[in-house]
């Protein structure tokens, strides 16, 4: 009886720590997005996990002149200066905070209105994102959730080539957390 009694408790506590990464919502709410508990609720209850925090930078404006060809049928939907408006808008009105993407550190708004004034929002060259990825097996759809956008200004020298970029600020969504600066990686 105490051998029945062990096994019925380890097979109890291996169901329950063995749970589903997927997210039960109820159907009245399909079709919309939310999240819980900094978790992306997809329009449907059966997106997994596919990339936790994964980071990339986008090229938004074409370095190479010769291969315009890219920019033009890759990117030739993206509104590079209204997300840039947008994102200074909301930091100005302080809806969102901005942060230096070197050292991590908050920005005050008047940090921010220097780096606007220095640079101009036509040469932001670089996206860099932080997003979530998930997949829905049972619909073949892919969900992304951006935590954090970067923008990063093209530097040129007096000829118009390209020398660099210089990091501008970044905001963080979804009440995702600020990540450390570039400088403590």
């Amino acid at each position: 009886m105490k051998t029945a009694t062990y096994l019925f408790l380890s097979i109890i506590l291996i169901t329950i720590s063995c749970k589903s990464e997927k997210t039960e919502i109820p159907e009245s709410d399909y079709g919309k997005t939310a999240t819980l508990n900094n978790e992306l609720i997809t329009p449907n209850n059966s997106a997994t996990v596919i990339a936790d925090s994964i980071m990339y930078i986008t090229n938004v404006i074409n370095p190479d002149p010769n291969e315009d060809y890219y920019m033009k049928q890759w990117l030739a939907g993206a509104k590079i200066e209204v997300l840039a408006n947008f994102i200074f808008k909301v930091v100005y009105e302080g809806r969102l905070k901005a942060y230096n993407y070197t050292t991590g550190e908050e920005m005050t708004v008047d940090e921010v209105k220097l780096l606007d004034t220095e640079n101009q929002r036509a040469n932001i060259g670089q996206i860099l994102f932080t997003e979530n990825w998930y997949f829905d097996e049972k619909n073949l759809r892919f969900y992304k959730q951006v935590n954090s956008i970067m923008l990063a200004y093209f530097r040129y020298d007096e000829a118009g080539n390209l020398i660099g970029n210089k990091a501008g600020i970044r905001i963080y969504l979804n009440g995702t957390k600020p990540m450390r600066g570039a400088l403590e990686y």
